[in-house]
């Protein structure tokens, strides 16, 4: 059993029962920062030793100067990593503190009510064009808008060359071979103009007709070089990733793809708290 709460998240991060392990590349690369944090932070700490009272000074330091959100996500790994130890490693430890900590509330993040307006999405589409030459990103933030996808879903992401998702799509990068993954694909759109996608491994199919979405229409047209109302599907390719970085030619990377939205959004005159993830949200009122 885990003396530590370090010892303690080192057996969540490796145990073939744990949870952590069925979590999605970049979910678990997410969350593996978060728990660097804790460990780091408060690893040292002997699990018998731990009081509500060191719950409530921990979160209390990860808050800040009103840093509730990144408070919220430390204490959610905190729950999570405890519960995994009161019942796959069924310590006493781990369940006295998880008992404590369900009895316990703490601040939680507002959400989020900003959404991007159809002339905000039409800006970006623009300046991502006719100012940088980003044909790709025009297309990307075209597809989130009209279709509310995430970033993921519609660009992708490259992970290890090891994770369990099928590829043909690969890179070497800074001597790592990986994999694209999750992304739009231009085999899932067929004849009609009707585009197929999942966007996990438990996810349902999604349908989408995108010959009602004006605004994939008219990126796909200006791609294929011809008029909306002259587009078929002839005119687009039938197999690889719909978005690709039109510098590498290859799936844009999650960071780099981030960074250039924002340089175009900045250019555009989209204020700095409207983010990309705003996108996919129902549009606000221009």
């Amino acid at each position: 059993m885990p003396d530590t709460l370090g010892e303690l998240i080192e057996s969540y991060r490796s145990d073939p029962q744990s949870s952590f392990r069925k979590l999605s590349h970049g979910v678990r690369v997410k969350h593996d920062r978060l728990l660097a944090r804790i460990t780091k932070e408060h690893g040292h700490r002997s699990l018998k030793q731990i009081r509500a009272r060191n719950l409530v000074a921990w979160h209390d330091g990860w808050l800040g100067k009103g840093k509730i959100a990144t408070a919220h996500s430390l204490m959610s790994r905190l729950r999570v990593v405890l519960r995994f130890g009161a019942t796959i490693l069924e310590d006493k430890e781990c369940r006295r503190l998880a008992e404590r900590l369900t009895e316990m509330r703490f601040e939680r993040p507002l959400p989020r009510k900003k959404a991007l307006s159809s002339e905000q999405a039409r800006q970006i589409r623009a300046k991502a064009r006719e100012w940088f030459g980003w044909y790709s990103l025009a297309l990307a933030q075209a597809f989130q808008f009209e279709l509310r996808l995430n970033q993921r879903s519609v660009i992708g992401e490259w992970v290890p060359i090891g994770e369990a998702e099928h590829s043909s799509v690969r890179r070497k990068t800074e001597g790592r071979e990986e994999k694209w993954v999750k992304g739009l694909r231009w085999s899932n759109l067929d004849e009609t103009f009707v585009l197929r996608h999942v966007n996990g491994k438990r996810a349902p199919e999604l349908q989408f007709d995108i010959k009602n979405a004006r605004m994939v229409m008219e990126e796909l047209a200006i791609y294929a070089q011809v008029s909306v109302e002259e587009l078929t599907r002839d005119h687009l390719p039938q197999d690889g990733p719909i978005i690709i970085n039109d510098v590498t030619g290859l799936p844009w990377s999650t960071a780099e793809y981030r960074r250039k939205w924002r340089l175009v959004a900045d250019h555009a005159g989209i204020p700095k708290h409207v983010l990309n993830m705003d996108s996919g949200k129902p549009p606000a009122q221009a």
